[in-house]
Protein backbone atom coordinates (compact mmCIF):
# COMPACT_ATOMS: atom_id res chain seq x y z
CA UNK A 1 0.00 0.00 0.00
CA UNK A 2 1.24 3.31 -1.49
CA UNK A 3 1.03 6.19 1.37
CA UNK A 4 -2.76 7.89 1.13
CA UNK A 5 -3.50 5.54 -2.07
CA UNK A 6 -6.92 6.53 -1.20
CA UNK A 7 -7.14 10.13 -0.71
CA UNK A 8 -7.52 11.54 -4.52
CA UNK A 9 -9.79 8.53 -5.08
CA UNK A 10 -13.13 9.70 -3.05
CA UNK A 11 -15.84 11.42 -4.06
CA UNK A 12 -17.24 12.72 -1.26
CA UNK A 13 -20.40 14.78 -1.04
CA UNK A 14 -20.73 17.84 1.56
CA UNK A 15 -20.53 17.59 5.15
CA UNK A 16 -23.92 18.70 6.57
CA UNK A 17 -25.26 18.37 10.17
CA UNK A 18 -22.00 16.85 10.62
CA UNK A 19 -22.90 14.39 8.32
CA UNK A 20 -21.20 13.20 5.02
CA UNK A 21 -21.73 10.64 2.38
CA UNK A 22 -18.63 9.41 0.43
CA UNK A 23 -17.73 6.80 -2.94
CA UNK A 24 -14.80 4.78 -3.61
CA UNK A 25 -14.18 2.32 -6.73
CA UNK A 26 -11.56 -0.51 -5.84
CA UNK A 27 -10.53 -1.04 -9.51
CA UNK A 28 -6.75 -0.77 -8.82
CA UNK A 29 -5.08 -4.35 -8.62
CA UNK A 30 -2.55 -3.28 -6.33
CA UNK A 31 -5.07 -2.60 -3.31
CA UNK A 32 -5.59 -7.04 -3.60
CA UNK A 33 -1.57 -7.69 -4.68
CA UNK A 34 -1.15 -10.78 -2.42
CA UNK A 35 -4.31 -10.97 -0.74
CA UNK A 36 -5.17 -13.64 -1.45
CA UNK A 37 -3.50 -15.05 -4.46
CA UNK A 38 -6.66 -16.87 -6.69
CA UNK A 39 -9.20 -15.63 -4.55
CA UNK A 40 -8.44 -11.67 -3.89
CA UNK A 41 -10.20 -9.62 -1.69
CA UNK A 42 -9.93 -6.02 -0.49
CA UNK A 43 -8.02 -6.74 3.01
CA UNK A 44 -10.23 -5.24 6.36
CA UNK A 45 -7.07 -2.95 7.22
CA UNK A 46 -7.08 -1.34 3.71
CA UNK A 47 -10.67 -0.71 4.23
CA UNK A 48 -10.06 1.16 7.26
CA UNK A 49 -7.21 2.84 5.89
CA UNK A 50 -9.52 3.90 3.45
CA UNK A 51 -11.97 5.56 5.77
CA UNK A 52 -9.80 7.66 7.58
CA UNK A 53 -8.84 8.71 4.53
CA UNK A 54 -12.09 9.76 3.38
CA UNK A 55 -12.01 11.82 6.56
CA UNK A 56 -8.97 13.36 5.95
CA UNK A 57 -9.79 14.49 2.47
CA UNK A 58 -12.85 16.36 4.28
CA UNK A 59 -11.30 17.81 7.27
CA UNK A 60 -8.00 18.69 5.54
CA UNK A 61 -5.01 19.68 7.65
CA UNK A 62 -3.07 17.54 9.56
CA UNK A 63 -5.14 14.69 11.47
CA UNK A 64 -3.74 11.28 12.43
CA UNK A 65 -5.56 8.13 13.34
CA UNK A 66 -5.27 7.60 16.98
CA UNK A 67 -8.01 4.52 17.45
CA UNK A 68 -9.79 2.29 16.15
CA UNK A 69 -12.36 1.75 19.10
CA UNK A 70 -14.52 -0.85 17.62
CA UNK A 71 -14.88 -2.06 13.85
CA UNK A 72 -16.82 -5.38 12.59
CA UNK A 73 -16.78 -6.52 8.88
CA UNK A 74 -19.83 -8.44 7.47
CA UNK A 75 -19.23 -9.43 3.88
CA UNK A 76 -16.16 -8.75 1.63
CA UNK A 77 -15.14 -6.63 -1.00
CA UNK A 78 -13.72 -7.69 -4.35
CA UNK A 79 -11.44 -6.13 -7.45
CA UNK A 80 -14.24 -3.43 -9.07
CA UNK A 81 -16.88 -3.25 -6.28
CA UNK A 82 -18.37 0.06 -5.32
CA UNK A 83 -17.63 0.95 -1.87
CA UNK A 84 -20.08 3.46 -0.34
CA UNK A 85 -19.91 5.09 3.30
CA UNK A 86 -22.25 7.52 5.34
CA UNK A 87 -19.43 9.27 7.98
CA UNK A 88 -21.00 11.31 10.72
CA UNK A 89 -18.50 13.03 12.96
CA UNK A 90 -18.53 13.89 16.81
CA UNK A 91 -16.58 16.21 19.23
CA UNK A 92 -14.64 14.12 21.75
CA UNK A 93 -11.81 15.00 23.96
CA UNK A 94 -8.64 17.20 24.18
CA UNK A 95 -9.56 18.20 20.43
CA UNK A 96 -9.88 14.98 19.41
CA UNK A 97 -12.90 14.02 16.85
CA UNK A 98 -14.89 10.66 16.81
CA UNK A 99 -15.84 9.17 13.40
CA UNK A 100 -18.60 6.54 13.28
CA UNK A 101 -18.83 4.86 9.74
CA UNK A 102 -21.15 2.76 7.98
CA UNK A 103 -19.62 1.23 5.05
CA UNK A 104 -21.38 -0.76 2.08
CA UNK A 105 -20.54 -2.76 -1.23
CA UNK A 106 -22.26 -5.94 -2.24
CA UNK A 107 -24.05 -5.67 0.71
CA UNK A 108 -23.08 -4.24 4.43
CA UNK A 109 -19.51 -4.52 4.91
CA UNK A 110 -18.42 -2.41 7.74
CA UNK A 111 -19.32 -0.52 10.80
CA UNK A 112 -16.31 1.31 12.54
CA UNK A 113 -15.97 3.70 15.28
CA UNK A 114 -12.60 5.65 14.90
CA UNK A 115 -11.18 8.80 16.87
CA UNK A 116 -8.50 11.49 14.99
CA UNK A 117 -6.60 13.97 16.50
CA UNK A 118 -4.92 16.99 15.26
CA UNK A 119 -0.69 16.28 14.64
CA UNK A 120 -0.31 18.71 17.17
CA UNK A 121 -1.84 16.46 19.90
CA UNK A 122 0.35 14.72 21.63
CA UNK A 123 0.45 10.75 21.49
CA UNK A 124 -0.53 9.24 25.15
CA UNK A 125 2.42 6.58 25.41
CA UNK A 126 2.21 3.02 25.88
CA UNK A 127 3.57 0.79 28.31
CA UNK A 128 4.36 -2.72 27.60
CA UNK A 129 2.34 -5.13 29.92
CA UNK A 130 3.33 -8.15 27.81
CA UNK A 131 4.94 -11.04 29.52
CA UNK A 132 6.76 -12.00 26.54
CA UNK A 133 8.46 -8.29 26.78
CA UNK A 134 10.90 -9.93 28.92
CA UNK A 135 10.63 -13.69 28.21
CA UNK A 136 14.29 -15.81 27.98
CA UNK A 137 12.54 -19.53 28.12
CA UNK A 138 13.03 -22.05 25.48
CA UNK A 139 10.22 -22.89 22.64
CA UNK A 140 10.39 -22.70 18.79
CA UNK A 141 10.79 -20.92 15.85
CA UNK A 142 8.54 -20.34 13.43
CA UNK A 143 10.45 -19.40 9.83
CA UNK A 144 9.72 -17.98 6.52
CA UNK A 145 8.86 -21.54 5.09
CA UNK A 146 6.17 -22.08 8.47
CA UNK A 147 4.37 -18.93 7.95
CA UNK A 148 4.03 -19.24 3.78
CA UNK A 149 2.70 -22.33 4.98
CA UNK A 150 -0.14 -21.30 7.07
CA UNK A 151 -1.04 -18.09 6.38
CA UNK A 152 -2.63 -17.56 3.06
CA UNK A 153 -0.88 -13.71 2.14
CA UNK A 154 1.90 -13.49 -0.61
CA UNK A 155 3.44 -10.60 -0.93
CA UNK A 156 3.15 -8.00 -1.11
CA UNK A 157 0.93 -8.48 1.14
CA UNK A 158 2.85 -10.55 3.62
CA UNK A 159 4.39 -8.52 6.37
CA UNK A 160 5.82 -10.85 8.90
CA UNK A 161 9.42 -12.17 8.80
CA UNK A 162 9.60 -14.60 11.72
CA UNK A 163 8.26 -15.54 14.70
CA UNK A 164 8.88 -17.79 18.25
CA UNK A 165 6.42 -19.97 20.71
CA UNK A 166 7.82 -19.64 23.85
CA UNK A 167 7.59 -22.85 26.10
CA UNK A 168 4.31 -22.28 27.94
CA UNK A 169 2.67 -25.49 29.22
CA UNK A 170 -0.20 -24.30 31.03
CA UNK A 171 0.35 -20.69 30.20
CA UNK A 172 -1.97 -18.68 27.80
CA UNK A 173 -0.75 -19.38 24.44
CA UNK A 174 1.26 -16.68 22.89
CA UNK A 175 3.66 -15.66 19.94
CA UNK A 176 6.31 -13.12 19.40
CA UNK A 177 6.50 -12.05 15.88
CA UNK A 178 8.77 -9.58 14.19
CA UNK A 179 8.13 -8.16 10.96
CA UNK A 180 11.83 -5.74 9.71
CA UNK A 181 10.68 -2.37 7.79
CA UNK A 182 12.68 -1.33 4.74
CA UNK A 183 12.88 1.39 2.49
CA UNK A 184 12.24 -0.99 -0.79
CA UNK A 185 8.55 -1.77 0.62
CA UNK A 186 6.09 -1.25 -2.25
CA UNK A 187 4.43 1.44 -0.01
CA UNK A 188 7.03 4.19 -0.03
CA UNK A 189 7.37 3.85 -3.95
CA UNK A 190 8.10 7.51 -5.03
CA UNK A 191 7.81 8.48 -1.30
CA UNK A 192 9.62 9.88 1.24
CA UNK A 193 12.02 6.50 2.06
CA UNK A 194 12.51 8.23 5.37
CA UNK A 195 8.81 8.08 6.30
CA UNK A 196 6.36 6.89 8.55
CA UNK A 197 5.46 3.27 7.48
CA UNK A 198 1.59 3.46 7.29
CA UNK A 199 -0.33 2.52 10.46
CA UNK A 200 -2.82 0.42 9.47
CA UNK A 201 0.04 -1.86 8.07
CA UNK A 202 1.04 -2.06 11.37
CA UNK A 203 -2.30 -3.24 12.36
CA UNK A 204 -2.43 -5.52 9.63
CA UNK A 205 1.09 -7.16 10.51
CA UNK A 206 -0.59 -7.41 13.75
CA UNK A 207 -3.07 -9.53 12.57
CA UNK A 208 -1.45 -12.15 10.96
CA UNK A 209 0.59 -13.05 13.54
CA UNK A 210 -2.59 -13.76 15.21
CA UNK A 211 -3.52 -15.65 12.61
CA UNK A 212 -0.15 -17.83 12.83
CA UNK A 213 -0.73 -18.05 16.37
CA UNK A 214 -3.78 -19.97 16.10
CA UNK A 215 -2.39 -22.61 13.33
CA UNK A 216 0.67 -22.77 16.10
CA UNK A 217 -1.43 -23.76 18.52
CA UNK A 218 -3.65 -26.11 16.87
CA UNK A 219 -3.93 -29.25 17.56
CA UNK A 220 -2.14 -31.23 14.49
CA UNK A 221 -1.45 -27.63 13.19
CA UNK A 222 -2.98 -25.98 10.31
CA UNK A 223 -1.39 -25.75 6.67
CA UNK A 224 -3.15 -23.70 4.22
CA UNK A 225 -0.17 -23.46 1.45
CA UNK A 226 -0.36 -20.85 -1.54
CA UNK A 227 -3.93 -22.24 -3.30
CA UNK A 228 -6.67 -20.55 -0.97
CA UNK A 229 -9.53 -20.38 -3.47
CA UNK A 230 -12.43 -23.00 -1.97
CA UNK A 231 -10.39 -23.33 1.01
CA UNK A 232 -11.08 -22.34 4.79
CA UNK A 233 -9.08 -19.03 5.75
CA UNK A 234 -8.55 -16.85 8.62
CA UNK A 235 -10.15 -13.68 8.49
CA UNK A 236 -10.66 -10.84 10.71
CA UNK A 237 -13.97 -10.12 12.30
CA UNK A 238 -14.33 -7.64 14.78
CA UNK A 239 -11.68 -5.32 16.16
CA UNK A 240 -12.13 -3.18 19.34
CA UNK A 241 -9.68 -1.50 21.53
CA UNK A 242 -6.75 -0.70 18.96
CA UNK A 243 -4.67 2.11 20.41
CA UNK A 244 -2.08 3.45 18.03
CA UNK A 245 0.57 4.85 20.05
CA UNK A 246 3.49 5.66 17.64
CA UNK A 247 5.25 5.22 14.49
CA UNK A 248 7.92 3.01 13.03
CA UNK A 249 10.41 3.68 10.05
CA UNK A 250 12.59 1.98 8.00
CA UNK A 251 15.47 0.07 9.85
CA UNK A 252 12.61 -0.23 12.67
CA UNK A 253 11.48 -4.07 13.38
CA UNK A 254 7.94 -4.38 14.52
CA UNK A 255 7.54 -6.88 17.73
CA UNK A 256 4.34 -8.20 17.96
CA UNK A 257 3.40 -9.69 20.73
CA UNK A 258 0.40 -11.58 20.65
CA UNK A 259 -1.99 -14.05 23.15
CA UNK A 260 -4.84 -15.90 22.16
CA UNK A 261 -7.69 -15.25 24.80
CA UNK A 262 -9.62 -18.08 23.42
CA UNK A 263 -10.08 -20.45 20.83
CA UNK A 264 -13.62 -22.21 19.35
CA UNK A 265 -13.26 -24.36 16.07
CA UNK A 266 -15.16 -21.37 14.54
CA UNK A 267 -12.69 -18.98 15.70
CA UNK A 268 -10.68 -16.89 18.01
CA UNK A 269 -9.89 -14.06 19.95
CA UNK A 270 -6.75 -12.24 20.69
CA UNK A 271 -5.06 -9.42 22.52
CA UNK A 272 -1.79 -7.81 22.61
CA UNK A 273 0.98 -5.08 21.46
CA UNK A 274 3.06 -4.01 19.51
CA UNK A 275 6.86 -2.42 20.25
CA UNK A 276 9.52 -0.91 18.45
CA UNK A 277 12.84 -0.79 20.17
CA UNK A 278 11.23 -1.34 23.57
CA UNK A 279 8.42 1.75 23.08
CA UNK A 280 4.99 0.32 22.90
CA UNK A 281 3.30 2.23 19.44
CA UNK A 282 0.21 0.02 19.21
CA UNK A 283 -2.05 -1.49 22.04
CA UNK A 284 -4.85 -3.87 20.88
CA UNK A 285 -7.80 -4.55 22.98
CA UNK A 286 -9.27 -7.42 21.32
CA UNK A 287 -9.18 -9.18 17.48
CA UNK A 288 -11.49 -11.42 16.56
CA UNK A 289 -10.86 -14.13 13.88
CA UNK A 290 -12.88 -16.30 11.96
CA UNK A 291 -12.61 -18.92 8.98
CA UNK A 292 -14.53 -18.20 5.56
CA UNK A 293 -14.40 -20.27 2.66
CA UNK A 294 -13.24 -17.80 -0.28
CA UNK A 295 -13.63 -18.25 -4.34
Amino acid sequence: MRPAPFLARWQSGPVVGGAFEARLVLDDPAWFAGHYPGAPIFPGTFLVEALFQAVLAVLGGEVRLDEVVACRFYSPLYPGDVLQASFTLKEASDGRMAIEVSATGRGKAAQVTLVVAPSTVPVAMGTSTSPLAAANAGGRVLDAAFIRGVLPHRPPALLLDSAFVPDQTGATPSLRARKAITPSEPCYAGADPNGSYPRLLIVESFCQACGLLRASAATGGESIGHAVADVMVPVVAKVAGLALKGDAKPGDELEHHVHLVVRTEEGAVFSGQTLVDGRVILNVGRVVAARARLG
